[in-house]
């Protein structure tokens, strides 16, 4: 059975005249990203900062507690910012092809972007951008993880910002406006490490006018009959079996 639908799933994508993806956080997970959403990282993350991670990750914390925020941050959030394996090698050799168009996610680790792909929307950003607010200088996250304390900027002193989205902030308009004419414009929809009912799919679905829906996700879901095709398994693994 799952021999046949990754036949299936191979010609679905080859036959597909412009493919996008919505690349959701099972992504991240399977690939070794923190994830804060696990609840038993939350639970150890409360136990060491006596706050929940939510709490932590969010523009009013950044704003009134910036010293505890980049503890967190360097010490937690970006110790593990995951591995590029053979499943996101398969996406570029889809880009390559010149099959997949886009790829949509809310993954801040760039995952996408660091196994070769170039057509990448990420809506909350990206830890490995990291500006002065100030000044607008530039800082690669390696000058973000060995800073002493509080990051500052080298030219004036400002506190670094990583251009990423916390919780409590709005995602960039303009980029939002083009994940949806992305997805307006694809024949084919593949959903990966998402389900149908989750954030990233429900911000876009609506907008999808094409063909197929395929959905490859770990866990089974009661709105996966909306999708003309279901794989269930690790989204990254099944990928590295289509042997492109």
């Amino acid at each position: 059975m799952m021999e046949e639908r990754l036949i299936l799933l191979k010609k679905m994508l080859l036959e597909s005249d412009y493919l996008v993806i919505l690349k959701g956080i099972g992504v991240s997970m399977e690939c070794g990203c923190t994830s804060y959403r696990r609840s038993k990282y939350a639970y150890e993350i409360e136990e060491k900062y006596g706050r929940s991670p939510e709490e932590i990750f969010s523009a009013g914390f950044y704003n009134t507690r910036v010293r505890e925020f980049f503890e967190f941050y360097k010490n937690d959030l970006i110790s593990s910012l995951g591995e590029i394996n053979d499943g996101l090698k398969t996406l570029k050799k889809l880009e390559d092809m010149g099959v997949l168009k886009m790829i949509i996610t809310r993954d801040i680790f760039s995952l996408a972007h660091r196994a070769g792909c170039k057509n990448v929307i990420e809506l909350h950003g990206s830890v490995y951008h990291n500006e002065c607010p100030h000044c607008r200088r530039k800082y690669p996250l390696e000058y973000i993880r060995d800073s002493k304390g509080v990051p500052r900027c080298e030219n004036c002193g400002t506190t670094i910002r990583p251009q990423i989205v916390l919780a409590g902030e709005m995602v960039n308009n303009a980029l939002s406006t083009k994940a949806a004419d992305e997805v307006s414009k694809a024949d084919t929809l593949l959903l990966l490490g998402c389900d149908m009912s989750s954030v990233l799919a429900e911000s876009f679905l609506r907008y999808f006018t094409g063909k197929r829906v395929i959905l490859i996700h770990n866990r089974e879901h009661y709105a996966d009959s909306k999708a003309d095709l279901v794989i269930h398994g690790k989204s990254m693994d099944i990928l590295a079996q289509l042997a492109l």
